[in-house]
C-alpha cells in the first residue's frame, strides 16, 4: 500500500486521501445521526455537509503539501549536485596529492607509502633510484620549460618500459624511484640497463633540429625482508652515488662496503633532514 501510494503523483494522492476521508466522514456522520436523532428531514443535509467538509480541508492541504514536496525535491536535487561536485573535488585533490602533476607519475609521498605496503608482501624485490645526469645544464642552457619537457619525456619512457605492476614515482626534482616486485637483484640490474639504454636513445629536441642526448645514472639494490625504509633508500642512493662517481650514464648494483655518499655540511646541524639529499656529482 505504501509503495503504491508513494509511486503516485501528489495530486492523485490528495484526491485518493480526500475521497477516503469523505467516505469515512459520511459513514460516521450517518451512523451517529441515526443513532442519536433517527431518520428525519435534516438527515440528508447533514450527510451532504459531512461529504463537503473533508474536501474543503484536504484539497488546500494537499496543494500545500504538494508545494512543500516540490521544494523538498528541489532541495534534494541541489544536495545531490553539491555531493557530486564535492566528490569530484575530492578526487581532484586526491590526485594532486598522489600524482606528480608534471610527469603523471606517483608523487614522492605516494610512492614511499605504496612502497612500504607492497614490499612487505614480496619475498624478493628491487628498488632503484634514477637521476638525470647534468640536469642543471638543461635548465641553464635551454630554460626550465625545456627541462620540464625532459622530465615529462622520462615519465613516458618509464610507463612504456616498465611492467604494469611495477611502481614508479618522482621523488625529487630530477630523481625517480622505481620498485620492481618479484625481481632479483641481477634482474633489476638488467632492467636498469634497459631503462638507461631506452632513455639515452630516445630523441629529445629542445628546439627544432637540435638534439640533446639525455642520460641517467641508476642505483639498484635488492630489498631485504623487514629492512627499514631508510636503510633501503640509503643503499640505493649509495649505488647511485657510485654510478655518478664512476662517470655517470651507468647502472650500479649496491654491494656491501660501497662508499656512502658524503653527508652535506650545514651551518646548523639540527636543520639537516636526511631525505635523499642531492650530491654535487649529479
Amino acid at each position: 500500500m505504501n509503495t503504491t501510494m508513494s509511486s503516485l503523483s501528489p495530486v492523485r494522492q490528495t484526491a485518493i486521501i480526500s475521497a477516503i476521508a469523505a467516505l469515512l466522514s459520511v459513514m460516521l456522520t450517518a451512523a451517529a445521526y441515526l443513532l442519536f436523532f433517527g431518520m428525519d428531514n435534516r438527515f440528508w443535509p447533514a450527510i451532504n455537509m459531512s461529504l463537503m467538509i473533508p474536501w474543503v480541508i484536504t484539497i488546500p492541504l494537499g496543494f500545500y503539501m504538494s508545494k512543500q514536496r516540490f521544494h523538498l525535491v528541489c532541495l534534494t536535487n541541489r544536495l545531490k549536485e553539491t555531493q557530486t561536485k564535492l566528490r569530484t573535488a575530492n578526487k581532484v585533490l586526491e590526485q594532486r596529492v598522489n600524482v606528480d602533476g608534471m610527469t603523471g607519475l606517483l608523487s614522492r609521498d605516494s610512492f614511499l607509502s605504496q612502497l612500504d605496503q607492497l614490499r612487505a608482501a614480496e619475498a624478493s624485490s628491487v628498488l632503484m633510484i634514477v637521476d638525470v645526469d647534468h640536469f642543471k645544464n638543461i635548465n641553464d642552457n635551454f630554460g626550465h620549460p625545456i627541462g620540464d619537457q625532459a622530465l615529462m619525456l622520462l615519465g613516458k619512457i618509464f610507463r612504456k618500459t616498465l611492467r604494469r605492476n611495477d611502481l614508479v614515482g618522482r621523488i625529487g626534482g630530477e630523481e625517480f624511484g622505481i620498485f620492481l616486485p618479484a625481481t632479483s637483484a641481477p634482474e633489476g640490474q638488467i632492467i636498469g640497463e634497459i631503462i638507461r639504454h631506452e632513455i639515452e636513445n630516445t630523441i629529445f629536441e629542445p628546439y627544432q633540429n637540435m638534439r640533446h642526448v639525455i642520460t641517467v645514472s641508476i642505483g639498484v639494490t635488492d630489498i631485504v625482508p623487514c629492512q627499514q625504509r631508510a636503510a633501503m633508500l640509503g643503499n640505493a642512493d649509495t649505488a647511485l652515488f657510485t654510478a655518478k662517481r664512476r662517470g655517470r650514464n651507468q647502472v650500479v648494483l649496491f654491494e656491501p662496503g660501497m662508499r656512502a655518499k658524503p653527508r652535506p655540511v650545514h651551518d646548523n646541524v639540527q636543520d639537516y633532514r636526511p631525505a635523499l639529499p642531492h650530491s654535487n656529482f649529479r
